[in-house]
């Protein structure tokens, strides 16, 4: 587990890591572990903390620890991709991804599974017009990292743009989906209204 944590730490640059760090340091984990200080971060090195996580936490709980504090910063895609790679099975993984971060949206008229966004995807992504203002809403809620705003916006057509923002829809939990139908809400109101009314 030390060598996944390691090589997610090592996807960090030069500011996000220190930022990491102090974010660590703000996690209150769950209530057998005590949260680690940030006078013992500084100064180590992405081995030394990944080994430090482990060690502290003990496994598999390091992973969750390392997700919440990435999920935190806005790199959702990169807490995911540890979490696929951290847990073998999908039973393992939906656990792990639950306490905080559930993927399922209990309000109707949503099934099961199913938040407003996902359900009307192929309308949204047709007939959605102003995604520039809703890709700055993402990003400023740290929906999107600069990576994937920048992704996004390179494509050509608002559809091709629709399509690649819904292509990082499944590392988001129901806070992100929540995000996104604000800025639907907000950028194109009467769509929305027909789409609940349907």
């Amino acid at each position: 587990m030390g060598y996944l944590l390691r090589e997610t730490l090592e996807e960090l640059g030069r500011y996000a890591f220190p930022r990491f760090k102090r974010e660590l340091s703000k996690i209150q984990p769950k209530e057998q572990y005590e949260r680690i200080e940030l006078e013992s971060l500084m100064g180590l090195s992405r081995a030394a903390l990944a080994e430090l996580l482990c060690s502290h936490y003990g496994q598999p709980y390091c992973v969750e620890v390392t997700v919440k504090v990435l999920r935190a910063m806005g790199r959702s895609t990169l807490a995911y991709t540890l979490l696929r790679r951290g847990y073998k099975t999908p039973k393992e993984l939906m656990l792990a991804a639950a306490p905080d971060h559930s993927p399922f949206c209990t309000s109707p008229p949503c099934a099961p599974g199913q938040h407003f966004v996902e359900k009307h995807r192929e309308q949204l992504i047709q007939r959605v017009t102003s995604v520039s203002r809703i890709l700055d809403q993402l990003l400023q809620y740290s929906v999107l990292t600069d990576e994937q705003y920048e992704t996004i916006r390179a494509k050509s057509t608002r559809q091709e743009q629709m399509r690649r923002l819904y292509s990082f829809m499944p590392s988001w939990n129901t806070t992100c989906k929540d995000h996104f139908l604000d800025a639907l809400k907000e950028t194109s109101p009467y769509l929305i209204q027909e789409l609940q009314g349907s």
